[in-house]
């Protein structure tokens, strides 16, 4: 399964809208993959449908169409096409629904005579009502399996906005067809009341019952990218993309309206025509204002969206820096308290109370070693352990190992924890390879810590050729400090112990946890 969870991106768990790109799929699976074949197959089959409902629904007359109400109305109520696009939209993607859609209504449009500029916005403004959902999904959290009231109350009001913005097209298809103003009104009623019907009617209860089976065999067979994070130029090109859309729509209707004024002007008396005209200056300087409000509300959300980004990076730049600092205090305390443990090691008379005292001091450097790791990195939220476990074991080589015959090898990708997580993992590390390095060998023996992440999880193995590692058992029952520390330790990570012998001689503990996630308010790099 492909959690899309990456850092600064608010996780996006099954049932929110994730898509598969095509390019995605083409570039990261073989053409001739199975599952690429069945996934592209059904879609040329949907597709075939969506044209082939085309076909059907073309009616052989369109001068009885444009002359019937109740036909013009049964015509615009049901679209397949948007209903399968629809489909194709939430499941794998806007491209995949999106290019269906518009070669299926272009196809109506030159069916109806319309020319091809015309047909070209057409298409257009059937796949606006499908944009508008990709735009609201990608940019929000809500669920379209329609988990919850909520997730169904933002749909029905997605829907009831995108229907509208469609239903712009019905002025197109009007005056193609020289349709009367009655015939106008129903022909856009039809459309978006038909557009409204249909998403919430039939595509939203299936969404509601399949969508959670069509994510499982997603995760299942593909590794679904991660969402991209929004970005201000996303932002940017959206509103003003809003704007743009919008714009070509109203002067397109204001266009389409003088020209059926010209047209009812040619029948008119002389005394109505100049009511006429006097009206269609109205609507002419109502589309302008319409414009310019559009455009100016457009420049306001992008002077208000760039004004909140800048407060936000000021607050994440003083957030930041206040973090550090602590952290860079905590750091300096820490080692200030183990610079006070070495002095005391030094004056004690005790060698077991120095060998205490040293434990104590190792403890101590792995946690500040943590903290140093911390704010010496843009990202406070999490720790890399690669940075600090190295000189973690570099502190047990110096002060443990000293006549012993031990080696380490380790083998540490970059893996990064979150900080709580961290300072156990150093701390349990610590104990394990300072448990393992007290005892004495004669002969050399090598200790090498293997540290693995698979699907959020991260697996450590360490291998001991002496044998000298505590048993699960032990880490589980013994009383003694160094286990009970070592068993604590182990808890707060919520780690899966294992035992195993290993090939040749020695032994081997591994050990595995569930790397957390960031909590989204502390995350500031």
């Amino acid at each position: 399964m492909a959690e899309n969870n990456d850092g600064l991106h608010t996780p996006i768990s099954r049932g929110h809208w994730r898509p598969l790109p095509l390019g995605h799929l083409l570039e990261n699976y073989n053409l001739f993959d199975k599952r690429v074949i069945l996934v592209v197959g059904g879609w040329l089959v949907l597709f075939a449908l969506s044209l082939l409902s085309v076909v059907y629904l073309v009616p052989t007359d369109w001068g009885s169409l444009a002359t019937d109400q109740q036909a013009i109305s049964i015509f615009l109520l049901y679209y397949p096409p948007l209903l399968i696009c629809n489909f194709l939209l939430f499941w794998l993607g806007f491209e995949w629904g999106f290019i269906p859609a518009y070669l299926s209504t272009f196809m109506v449009a030159l069916a109806s005579q319309m020319p091809v500029q015309w047909a070209m916005l057409f298409g257009v403004a059937v796949v606006l009502s499908m944009a508008i959902f990709a735009l609201v999904y990608y940019s929000t959290h809500f669920k379209y399996t329609l988990d919850s009231l909520s997730d169904l109350a933002f749909f029905v009001g997605v829907a009831l906005v995108a229907s509208m913005a469609s239903s712009l097209g019905s002025l197109i298809w009007s005056h193609v067809q020289e349709l009367t103003i009655e015939q106008t009104l129903v022909a856009w009623k039809s459309w978006w009341t038909g557009t409204f019907l249909q998403i919430v009617l039939i595509n939203g209860p299936i969404l509601y019952l399949v969508g959670d089976r069509v994510e499982r065999l997603k995760d299942k067979y593909f590794d679904v990218p991660n969402r991209p994070e929004i970005t201000l130029r996303w932002v940017y090109t959206s509103i003003i993309a809003v704007v743009v859309v919008l714009s070509i729509f109203i002067l397109s209707a204001e266009k389409l309206g003088s020209l059926r004024i010209q047209e009812a002007l040619l029948n008119s008396p002389e005394d109505i025509g100049t009511e006429i005209v006097g009206a269609s200056q109205t609507f002419k300087l109502t589309a302008w204002i319409s414009i310019i409000i559009l455009v100016t509300v457009g420049l306001s959300g992008i002077r208000l969206v760039d004004t909140w980004n800048s407060t936000l990076k000021e607050q994440v730049r003083v957030k930041r820096a206040l973090i550090s600092e602590i952290h860079h205090r905590v750091k300096n305390n820490m080692q200030l308290i183990a610079g006070l443990i070495e002095l005391q090691i030094h004056d004690s008379k005790s060698e077991e109370v120095g060998k205490e005292l040293q434990k104590s001091h190792s403890r101590i450097y792995s946690m500040a070693k943590v903290h140093e790791q911390t704010y010496q990195q843009q990202d406070a939220a999490d720790v890399n352990i690669e940075g600090f476990a190295p000189q973690v074991v570099q502190k047990i080589e110096a002060n443990f190992i000293e006549g012993n015959n031990v080696n380490f090898k380790l083998n540490i990708p970059s893996v990064k924890l979150v900080i709580s997580q961290a300072v156990n993992f150093g701390l349990l590390l610590n104990e394990l390879l300072r448990y393992a390095a007290k005892i004495s060998f004669n002969d050399e023996r090598v200790i090498s810590v293997d540290i693995e992440e698979n699907d959020e999880r991260i697996t450590v193995h360490i291998h001991d050729a002496g044998g000298a590692l505590p048993s699960v058992e032990d880490i589980n029952t013994d009383k003694t400090l160094d286990l009970t520390l070592i068993n604590r330790f182990c808890r707060q990570l919520n780690v899966q112990l294992d035992e195993d012998v290993a090939e040749g001689e020695g032994e081997i503990l591994a050990f595995s946890f569930e790397r957390r996630t960031p909590d989204p308010d502390q995350v500031i790099g």
